[in-house]
């Protein structure tokens, strides 16, 4: 099944691009903090009724798919920010070989 070729006018959404990282705490240990790596353009789609719950959450995990304009800084475990919704990166690829754009499938992140 061939895919639709991406519409770069539908990248309208601004996402902050976060990084998990190590800082020390007053203890002497470390504790982990989410640090901004940089502001991403690009727009969610839905990916199927796909909510697969994982043993002990009480809460579905809902799959997504984000479409953005190619950035070499976008890695797996990133995490994708807009408004109130944030997501947690699974795999990045190129969908069209193109280098223009990135299609990354997240997981919608429930708040701690």
């Amino acid at each position: 099944m061939a895919r639709e070729p991406v519409d770069p006018g539908r990248l309208r959404t601004q996402f902050a691009l976060q990084q998990l990282s190590a800082a020390p705490d007053a203890h002497g240990g470390f504790t982990e903090v989410w640090t901004h790596v940089a502001f991403v353009w690009g727009v969610v789609e839905a990916t199927g009724p796909s909510e697969p719950v994982r043993a002990g959450d009480a809460e579905p995990v809902i799959a997504r798919t984000i479409v953005l304009r190619a950035d070499p800084r976008v890695q797996p475990a990133m995490r994708l920010i807009a408004g109130t919704e944030r997501f947690i990166v699974g795999t990045v690829h190129d969908p069209d070989m193109t280098g223009r754009f990135l299609e990354c499938r997240v997981e919608t992140e429930v708040p701690a």
